[in-house]
């Protein structure tokens, strides 16, 4: 199992961020584009290239939380295309494994008292625009690794499963299973993931109790052994999703002492679920 770390704020430097997690033992960072120092004007493929040959580590890039590519606004869709548009050419020019991004539910009107969410309200239109992107990351990914990974957050929506069933149609897209955000949501979206478990590739594991998420490993209510041992049986990445160093090696040893985690890793090339070598 090969494990990674989010960005943390406390290192808001990719080199010295990089640093630490081959110094800890962890096999990837998971370049957030939310913060500062991953903006595209920030770093480039040539940076992470340098880091990856220097610390022995990989990479994942964590889209911006607030990146929504099926906006009927066209400029800010075309804004939130050609930002993932940027970090689809970033990770196939450095065969990076995985990309990861929310699935925004969008805007609502409550019409008394009753949510409607304009998604919905609009179902074509909205997957349309999801049926353009799935498309345009065939083109983007053609030839790399790369798995674009569609994260749960505060439960999916009955449109928002459709546009999945439709991303996932192709073989470039797959799933990230955040196992905090579903406990949040009383366990909404576990169900629908576990029935696509076969494109199940990205966990984000972290500990949290009803009041407090991203916590340390053993540090909540999680059945943290649990989803750890699926990810290992599923050949997924992880993300052990801590937001403080402390919390995080911490997170490390509970691993070691439960027998789930050996320490440093780093990434081979693709297999599917027969064992074989990706193609490529």
């Amino acid at each position: 199992m090969i494990v990674g770390i989010p960005t943390l704020m406390e290192y808001p430097d990719a080199e010295v961020l990089t640093r630490f997690c081959a110094e800890q033992g962890f096999g990837f960072v998971e370049m957030n584009m939310t913060f500062p120092w991953f903006q595209p004007d920030r770093i480039t493929p040539d940076t992470v290239r340098l880091l990856k040959q220097r610390y022995g580590v990989d990479f994942t890039v964590h889209l911006h939380d607030q990146v929504n590519p099926f906006e009927f606004s066209p400029d800010m869709r075309k804004g939130c295309l050609e930002n993932a548009v940027w970090a689809m050419r970033l990770a196939r020019e450095l065969d990076l494994p995985r990309l990861n991004m929310h699935l925004m539910p969008g805007t609502y009107s409550t019409i008394n008292g009753v949510k409607t969410y304009l998604y919905a309200f609009c179902e074509d239109t909205y997957l349309g625009h999801v049926r353009v992107f799935r498309d345009l990351a065939e083109k983007e990914l053609e030839g790399s690794r790369t798995v674009f990974c569609i994260e749960n957050t505060s439960g999916f929506h009955p449109f928002q499963k459709k546009a999945i069933e439709q991303l996932l149609e192709s073989e470039r897209f797959g799933l990230t299973f955040d196992i905090g955000h579903s406990f949040r949501t009383g366990g909404k979206d576990e169900s629908f993931i576990l029935e696509h478990r076969d494109r199940l590739c990205h966990f984000h594991i972290h500990d949290c109790t009803v009041n407090a998420n991203h916590l340390g490993f053993s540090e909540g209510q999680l059945d943290l052994v649990r989803y750890l041992n699926m990810a290992k049986d599923l050949g997924s990445t992880v993300v052990a999703e801590v937001k403080e160093s402390r919390a995080l090696l911490r997170s490390g040893e509970y691993m070691v002492r439960s027998g789930l985690w050996l320490g440093p890793q780093t990434f081979t090339p693709a297999h599917d679920r027969s064992g074989k070598e990706a193609t490529k």
